[in-house]
């Protein structure tokens, strides 16, 4: 990975909008957005350069924060869902239709059952927001999964015929591959912006597992520095990486583009 300070200047300049990840990215350890996130994300706007957030977390939380913050959408669940601001309000898409969409759910939620009973230090998640395309279990959040357990238990979601992949804090079952750029592309498409574009000319900032379908995809990705975490499960590394870990690397990567576009 290149420092973020070698990335050439006019792909900092050139950039129609940055894409990023949530938990320990934005976030720092399940902490709130800090008010020098807030101010970047702010700053951002005011830059002229749409904002995406793109996460693991269910579409009940998407629809939430594209109310409150001022990013254009909120991709949820690795792709599978996401919340676009139209206006005062907020709308909400899937990727599957919806008969797909419950059949595989129902799939889910059974393979994670198993899960936990296969693996008893795997932990259900109560949430009360809404999740409507894949199932999770805590891996990190309040329990603390071995990571040898979290590849075992990823091997068995396998076996089963789905799909799965662990975050800093969630492992996610679904039907369907995880892939936030699928849909960041539709989210974009949906925008009446360039979901074309994301791949050579948007920037995507992760810090995990979840994040390495987007890293493959996006040309112009960039790691927060606490990817280095994750040395042997990170199929694909970002092109960038940061000085600073979670919401500092982002602070970082909007100060960047601020002077880049002076």
């Amino acid at each position: 990975m290149i420092p973020l300070r070698d990335m050439p200047r006019e792909h900092l300049d050139d950039a129609p909008g940055l894409a990023t990840d949530l938990d320990d990215t934005l976030t720092a350890h399940g902490a709130g957005l800090s008010a020098r996130t807030l101010e970047a994300l702010y700053e951002l706007g005011e830059m002229g350069v749409p904002c995406v957030i793109a996460t693991g977390r269910p579409v009940g939380w998407a629809q939430v924060l594209a109310s409150l913050l001022p990013v254009r959408a909120v991709v949820a669940e690795n792709g599978g869902a996401w919340a676009l601001r139209e206006g005062t309000t907020v709308r909400v898409a899937f990727l599957d239709d919806e008969p797909t969409r419950r059949e595989g759910l129902a799939r889910a939620r059974e393979v994670a059952d198993e899960l936990m009973k296969v693996f008893p230090v795997l932990s259900p998640v109560t949430e009360w927001a809404s999740r409507g395309t894949d199932v999770v279990v805590d891996i990190g959040e309040r329990v603390a999964a071995p990571a040898a357990v979290v590849r075992d238990a990823l091997s068995l979601v396998r076996a089963r015929g789905l799909h799965g992949v662990a975050s800093t804090v969630h492992l996610h079952v679904s039907h369907r591959a995880p892939d936030k750029t699928l849909g960041l592309r539709r989210a974009l498409d949906d925008l009446g912006l360039d979901g074309d574009a994301l791949g050579p000319r948007w920037i995507y900032l992760g810090d995990s597992p979840n994040d390495a379908p987007a890293f493959a995809a996006v040309s112009r990705s960039v790691g927060v520095r606490n990817v280095l975490r994750f040395a042997d499960a990170m199929p694909s590394w970002p092109r960038y990486v940061t000085e600073g870990e979670g919401p500092d690397g982002f602070v970082e990567l909007v100060g960047a583009l601020r002077e880049a576009r002076r």
